[in-house]
């Protein structure tokens, strides 16, 4: 059973600069927490479902290699990924609401915990929900500083 979290943040800036910066895998470390390397795998440009990205994660107080692919690919709309870290399988994205020159910015994560993480489900919940907050408000940060 997957756990679904989701937060939302207004970001002035249009939504075709909040895409590209999110499209761009060199971005995700200066907005998502714990993210220290985001780089493509795959050949082929990266705005397309099917692509895969090397993650590199400060995660638990250990650093993970995490593989992703993404699932959901709409220039300027939406952006989805899934990835694995041992036993929890994620699935996460952006939904983006144009509202003149700025935009909603929706973060959706998914979780879903195998084994004995099962067990963690209550603060891996509670971690999930930080992380979706923290990632919007970081990335809100980083766009708005860019102008």
């Amino acid at each position: 059973m997957a756990n679904r979290l989701e937060a939302t943040i207004l970001i002035n800036r249009p939504a075709e600069d909040v895409f590209a910066f999110l499209n761009t895998p060199e971005n995700h470390p200066k907005f998502v927490p714990g993210m220290l390397e985001f780089k493509q795998t795959s050949p082929g440009p990266l705005g397309r479902v099917g692509a895969t990205v090397r993650g590199v994660r400060h995660f638990l107080g250990r650093k993970m290699e995490l593989p992703y692919e993404i699932t959901e690919y709409e220039p300027g709309n939406r952006l989805g990924m899934k990835g694995t870290m041992g036993p929890i399988t994620f699935k996460d994205g952006y939904v983006l609401d144009p509202m003149g020159n700025s935009t909603r910015v929706k973060f959706w994560l998914e979780l879903t915990l195998t084994g004995l993480m099962k067990l963690a489900r209550p603060i891996l919940v509670l971690q999930g929900k930080t992380h979706a907050d923290e990632t919007l408000a970081n990335l809100k940060s980083a766009l708005e500083k860019a102008r």
